[in-house]
């Protein structure tokens, strides 16, 4: 016999479905709006109407494939929204493609168009209906179809109480799915603003990130939801958090930055590459939702969503993705700054607690930076030289100064502030020499005549008592670091030699020879002469004219006009006074110079 849809011009003797059924038919479309109820109203009022064995209702998702959203046998209940037709697929896909009926009186199953389904024992069916639910915008957004196990003719009445039945349920369909949609949508709408709230009253990011997790799994849909973040180092995305719990044990922990290109760009395979990468050997591409965390362009981390039961995912649920990442990212760079601040924080109120000698505060401190102050370290302390030292570090010199050496010191604590840089290096005996040198390279590498720093470097402190003197000590360096080597430096404190003593000297101390050199070093500033230095290599020449002219460049009747003003500004007479006294005198000036303008 033929398979083809057979014409139903001349009406046979069966009766026409009664007009109670119909009644039937327009009570049932407009009791609810509630999806469910009218699907499950509409496949048993087709079942009655046309006696058949099983009733089905497929309605379009976003991609455009035919999903089983209602069955009126329970007998197949578990296959709703399993059995999953591609577009133009099978006899419900040829129907909505091309807007048409389509009656099988019997062997329906001979019929090229069908698709046998072997969960619904369609090897048993003879005759078949398939009806378009047609839109109002004139669009096929699903498909009722009805098998019956033994041949059966439909009369043209019966078509066209099909056919009538199908467009009433089809108004019904479609207001129940925009109501459905529509609660949906507030639904989405109350669940973003809690997630909204959520992420902005995060307090530490795996709390926040597992919070995201959780509430994004039933707003996506999602089987599981994975939170990546970047290392510190930049080179990998390690996992932070993930939902359901247990969703991800044993699972892939980490992926590389190269893989997040092709989890969120276009290329389909690139997508299920890296889905499998996660651990789905199965993967297709629409059922993965991937989106980047972004902060001004710079990639955070990776949201990795798997959808539930074969969903796939449309614009809508990755707009609803970007939206979420977009505040998560925010909340998370917001939680690391006040991380950061409160680190650092706590960082410079323990230097200060070390340097004040605060032990109990101190001891408290240490704890939480879980920092052994049994291991042995060197106090360093550097800041800008010359007149504009104070103020803010406007080019960043501190920052480069502290990465060049977190490199060599990776265990070590730094306080940057807008006034310098201040650091506990760990050391032990044997590379003291070599963390000094490193110190050196360091310093060369960010200090220049445009912007010179100047480095005090204390000797070797353990244990909280030690601390206070490392303190003073690379306050001491630092304070010698421009004066003893004639240029901003690098000056631990053993290399002081005596002039340790002289920095320890009481500040302001009343002496003949300083009280007449300070007003020199005034005089200096004010004129932007140098006559002070002239007398410091004066007396490094010790006293010959010759060699301190060449060394300053200059010719010795200039050095000698030099020396008469000395003279006669400060009223020493340099060829009676005593040289070391005159010296000492000069170097102590210039220290309590350096320590009182902090330069």
């Amino acid at each position: 016999m033929s398979a083809a849809p057979r014409p139903f011009d001349v009406p046979v003797a069966v009766p026409a479905p009664d007009v109670e059924l119909l009644h039937d038919v327009v009570r049932a479309v407009s009791s609810s709006l509630e999806l469910p109820v009218v699907l499950s109203s509409v496949v048993e009022l087709v079942t009655r109407a046309v006696g058949c064995h099983a009733c089905y209702v497929f309605l379009a998702d976003q991609s455009g494939r035919m999903v089983l959203e209602a069955c009126s046998s329970e007998r197949y209940a578990d296959s709703v929204g399993k059995v999953v037709l591609e577009p133009g697929e099978g006899l419900a896909g040829w129907v909505a493609r091309r807007r048409m009926p389509v009656f099988i009186a019997e062997d329906a199953l001979a019929d090229p168009r069908v698709r046998i389904l072997d969960q619904f024992e369609e090897h048993k069916y003879q005759s078949l209906v398939s009806l378009p639910l047609i839109g109002k915008g004139g669009e096929v957004f699903g498909v009722i179809a009805a098998h019956g196990a033994a041949p059966r003719e439909f009369t043209a009445a019966e078509q066209r109480f099909l056919l009538s039945s199908a467009a009433l349920a089809a108004g019904a369909i479609e207001n129940a799915r925009l109501y459905g949609e529509t609660s949906r949508r507030v639904d989405v709408l109350e669940r973003l603003v809690q997630l909204s709230r959520s992420i902005a009253e995060g307090e530490t990011i795996d709390v926040l990130l597992r919070d995201v997790c959780s509430r994004l799994l039933p707003l996506l849909g999602a089987a599981s939801c994975r939170l990546f973040l970047r290392d510190d180092d930049h080179a990998r995305l390690r996992l932070r958090a993930y939902a359901p719990p247990g969703s991800c044990d044993g699972g892939v922990t980490s992926i590389g930055i190269e893989d997040v290109g092709a989890a969120v760009g276009p290329d389909r395979h690139g997508v299920e590459r890296v889905a499998r990468l996660l651990g789905d050997e199965t993967a297709q591409a629409a059922e993965w939702l991937f989106q980047p965390l972004l902060v001004s362009g710079e990639l955070l981390g990776l949201l990795a969503v798997r959808g539930r039961g074969g969903r796939r995912f449309g614009s809508e649920d990755r707009d609803l993705a970007a939206t979420a990442m977009a505040q998560a990212a925010v909340a998370v760079e917001k939680i690391r700054l006040l991380e950061r601040l409160e680190e650092r924080n706590l960082i410079k109120d323990f230097f200060d607690d070390l340097a004040a000698g605060d032990s109990a505060a101190a001891r408290g401190r240490e704890r939480r930076l879980s920092c052994d102050l049994a291991t042995p370290r060197v106090v360093l302390i550097a800041t800008r030289y010359g007149p504009h030292a104070a103020g803010a570090d406007e080019s960043g010199w501190a920052a480069a100064l502290e990465a060049r050496l977190a490199v060599r010191f990776p265990a070590a604590l730094f306080d940057r502030s807008e006034h310098g840089l201040r650091a506990l290096l760990p050391v032990t005996p044997a590379s003291e020499a070599e963390a000094r040198a490193w110190v050196r390279e360091a310093h060369a590498a960010v200090s220049s005549e445009d912007l010179p720093v100047a480095v005090g470097l204390s000797e070797v402190c353990t244990g909280r008592p030690g601390y206070v003197a490392g303190f003073e000590e690379a306050n001491l360096a630092l304070s010698a670091a421009a004066v003893l080597h004639g240029r901003p430096s690098v000056m631990g404190f053993d290399e002081l030699g005596p002039y340790k003593y002289l920095l320890r000297l009481p500040r302001g101390t009343r002496d003949r020879h300083c009280d007449r050199l300070r007003p020199l070093l005034e005089y200096d500033r004010d004129h932007g002469s140098q006559l002070f230095l002239t007398l410091e290599e004066y007396f490094r020449r010790r006293g010959r004219v010759a060699a301190t002219a060449a060394s300053l460049y200059i010719h010795p009747n200039t050095l000698r006009q030099r020396l008469g003003r000395i003279a006669a500004l400060t009223g020493l007479d340099v060829e009676r006074e005593d040289p070391l006294t005159l010296e000492l005198a000069m170097k102590l000036v210039r220290l309590e110079d350096s320590v009182t303008r902090g330069t």
